[in-house]
């Protein structure tokens, strides 16, 4: 097949360069013709000219034949027509003259078209030769009143001409000759190091990560056959720079935490992460930018990049299928290309602590202000006198005694919440059975429960060596219990389940007091959230204790769920995997 090639290319030269040399004998030919009719055409309109004194007085057509038969040549045709084109006078004498010549085309030209002279070139039919026509108009007040057509055998192009055709051809031939051996020549010496050096560059592109040496080079190209191998040698060290780049920009592009997209200048999304993908929850493919994102803020901030091409920083909420805070950095990657780069981070986390910062920080100052308030009010109330009456000096001290107990309940509910997963290795310090913290904890708040007469029913269902840290699963039940009797209503009931199913400890406690709507519920875990039946700062409790329960869950592995119904009561359950138990343990004993 490449022999073949070879060949086909050298007679591929050959013929172009033939049609060449022949398309330059046609317009030779072409050009030579034309110069010969215009001479004809130009010699019949000067006859016409000195004919028509004897063919119109100036007003109307008048025929002298035998004046006309003197001027006319032997191998010339007169021919006179009036204004419709019809013959008037012939100077053939043929009987195959026809009356009317308006379908001719020099005559046409000048009936339809008021041409004043045209020219047509044909064989005659009424004298067996072919002509030269050149008709002539005649007018008075430029009115058309006849028409006179002269013609004479078309001489065409002369021997002389002919022979310096064929001159010219000649010597284009030779001429292609000497340039098809000067071109043989020179490329026979042109592809030596061609030759020699291809079969390397083939072997260099199929194999860059090798190198290539060149050997044996003939001594007239050793210069450039060097060149060659330094510029494959560094051809070589850049595809190595190249594959370690692209490497190092693979692994970056797919294992940073933040999306990074990228645009061409149709604003097609043409490149895409795994975080991108996990972001919008579908796979990237090219498509319009304004298709795939659905996100109308992202959108517009596209579009305000395209449009500026300046850098472009803006925030959006996506809601579905979950909410996130997306932080978005859009900026033209390349002049070149009119690329686009865009770079999304997920703040999300960092705008809930935010949020959770400025609700806690608000929320702590007001609840450790009413107490204090409190304490401070009533203590200056003694100071101004009221200390000298017993009976008042009494109850204010009872009132300082509470708050500063329930100022002190705050602080340690605080001090809990903010313990650490490293600070309750150092709590459970040992581990106990479940069922008796929680009938510790049901004994605690007896006194309570009674004050309000409700009932509370213990169910255990649980394994008799069945052990888990003390302090954090005490602070669960504590808290859960605490609520559970704050929230109900007197002559009510509460129910705490114990039970052990698949390898998980399941703590419920079911309460049928006021309930939690379903707004309270979505932020019932929140820090100081209380709902709205106990907003009153006076009463219920700090707002800390299910933040607690949730805290610790998750500390030991745990997660807690929460069903209620305003009206119907409340259910928190608490299921915590006891291999994680088990494990935390262990780890905690080795740590010691």
């Amino acid at each position: 097949m490449k022999q073949l090639q070879k060949v086909i290319k050298p007679v591929w030269i050959i013929v172009v360069t033939i049609i060449l040399v022949l398309v330059g004998g046609y317009y030779t030919t072409y050009f030579f013709k034309k110069d010969v009719i215009e001479q004809q055409t130009k010699q019949l309109s000067r006859e016409i000219q000195m004919l028509e004194p004897f063919i119109s007085d100036g007003t109307r057509i008048i025929i002298d034949e035998v004046k006309l038969e003197k001027s006319i040549g032997n191998h010339e045709r007169l021919t006179i027509m009036d204004e419709h084109g019809d013959i008037l006078y012939d100077s053939s004498k043929n009987n195959l003259v026809k009356t009317t010549r308006k379908n001719r085309p020099e005559i046409k030209e000048i009936l339809e078209e008021g041409k004043s002279e045209a020219v047509a070139i044909r064989n005659s039919d009424t004298v067996n030769e072919k002509l030269i026509y050149v008709s002539r108009r005649i007018e008075k007040d430029n009115k058309l009143i006849g028409i006179v057509r002269l013609s004479e055998t078309y001489q065409g192009i002369s021997q002389y001409v002919e022979n310096f055709q064929r001159i010219v051809v000649s010597i284009m031939i030779l001429l292609f000759v000497a340039i098809l051996v000067m071109g043989y020549y020179i490329r026979r010496q042109t592809n030596k190091p061609i030759q020699f050096m291809l079969p390397i560059l083939r072997q260099a592109i199929q194999n860059p990560e090798k190198k290539q040496k060149v050997l044996d080079a003939p001594g007239e190209w050793r210069e450039l056959y060097q060149t060659v191998y330094e510029l494959m040698e560094e051809t070589n060290l850049l595809y190595y720079k190249q594959l370690k780049n692209e490497e190092t920009l693979h692994f970056l592009f797919e294992n940073l935490d933040i999306g990074i997209f990228i645009l061409n200048d149709s604003l097609e999304l043409t490149l895409a992460n795994r975080v991108i993908e996990e972001m919008f929850h579908k796979k990237w493919t090219v498509s319009p930018y304004d298709k795939w994102f659905n996100e109308p803020t992202l959108n517009e901030l596209i579009l305000q990049a395209y449009e500026t091409g300046e850098p472009i920083q803006g925030e959006i909420r996506i809601e579905k299928p979950l909410t996130q805070d997306l932080k978005i950095v859009i900026r033209q990657l390349s002049i070149e290309n009119n690329e686009y780069v865009g770079i999304i981070y997920d703040v999300t986390e960092v705008r809930q602590v935010e949020r959770f910062h400025e609700d806690f920080i608000s929320n702590i100052s007001h609840e450790l202000k009413t107490p204090t308030t409190s304490i401070i009010g009533f203590s200056e109330t003694l100071l101004a006198g009221a200390k000298d009456d017993p009976e008042a000096s009494k109850e204010f001290l009872t009132i300082i005694e509470r708050e500063a107990q329930r100022l002190m309940n705050l602080i340690q509910a605080i001090m809990m919440l903010l313990k650490t997963e490293k600070d309750i290795y150092i709590m459970d310090s040992f581990v106990v059975h479940p069922k008796l913290v929680v009938e510790d904890e049901i004994d605690r708040y007896r006194f309570k429960a009674y004050d309000k007469n409700i009932t509370v029913i213990f169910d255990c269902h649980v394994s008799d060596d069945l052990v888990i840290p003390n302090d954090s699963f005490q602070i669960i039940v504590k808290n859960l219990l605490e609520n559970a009797i704050e929230y109900s209503e007197d002559n009510s009931k509460i129910f705490v389940y114990l039970t052990q199913t698949n390898n998980e400890l399941i703590l419920k406690v079911e309460d049928t007091g006021i309930g939690i709507s379903e707004k309270d519920q979505k932020r019932i875990f929140e820090r100081f959230y209380r709902v709205s039946h106990s907003r009153q700062r006076n009463s219920g409790g700090s707002g800390l204790g299910l933040s607690l329960v949730q805290h610790y869950a998750t500390i030991l592995g745990g997660r807690v769920k929460l069903v209620s119904e305003l009206g119907e009561g409340t259910t928190v359950i608490v299921k915590m995997n006891l291999d994680v138990l088990k494990s935390k343990y262990e780890e905690k004993q080795l740590k010691k």
